[in-house]
């Protein structure tokens, strides 16, 4: 869940170069809160992963220039999620991450948001997730992984929000820079409920290649 000054700033705006490659070497942080450094992701089932999760059945894309959210990541939403790009996304920024696009459960039956976000901050994949997590409120219970979203390099984070709900980050790196993917829920029942439709993004996640 965002800092509350955060979520304002969003709610007001309707919230209702490439790296991240292999040979990157993850670091464990400071932080007490922090996991080991993490390894390719195996197949983990039950928390925090829940890899067994199959994915929602997709009803429409997000990224490509006729859609909602035109940007250079594009990935798939569930039925009745709605869709909204994030204007003067640079006023919401939190650690480095600009805000591009909100997916809102609410249309489908839950309370929370899928959310793109551009991700330029300098770094490996940990200490841009790290910059982003620690701008990101008292965040704690953190674990990592190297994983895949679609066929792209990925750095997955899954963690507890100051709120006190699960919630988690895939930091992606396409052709033209690195995105985020953030779900966050009202409650640990609700992220749960809305783990299909991460699954799918993060699953259907390709490079845009069509982008100029």
């Amino acid at each position: 869940m965002l800092r509350r000054t955060v979520t304002a700033v969003l709610a007001a705006l309707t919230l209702a170069g490439i790296a991240g490659c292999s040979d990157e070497q993850p670091r464990a942080t400071a932080s007490p809160s922090t996991s080991p450094s993490p390894t390719a992701s195996p197949v983990v089932a039950g928390p925090p992963w829940y890899d067994e999760v199959a994915p929602a059945a997709a009803a429409g894309e997000l990224g490509d220039k006729a859609s909602p959210c035109p940007m250079e990541l594009i990935f798939s939403v569930p039925a009745k999620w709605r869709a909204k790009a994030v204007k003067n996304g640079r006023d919401a920024a939190i650690g480095g991450a600009v805000p591009v696009c909100e997916i809102d459960a609410k249309p489908a039956g839950h309370l929370g948001f899928l959310r793109a976000w551009k991700a330029d901050a300098p770094g490996n994949q940990q200490e841009v997730m790290d910059k982003f997590l620690d701008a990101y409120g008292e965040v704690t219970d953190r674990q990592y992984r190297r994983t895949k979203a679609g066929p792209l390099d990925a750095f997955e984070a899954t963690f507890v929000a100051e709120s006190g709900t699960h919630e988690r980050a895939i930091l992606v790196s396409t052709i033209w820079g690195r995105f985020l993917l953030t779900l966050g829920g009202a409650d640990d029942a609700e992220h749960q409920a809305m783990l299909p439709a991460y699954q799918l993004a993060k699953q259907t996640a390709k490079n845009n290649r069509n982008w100029e």
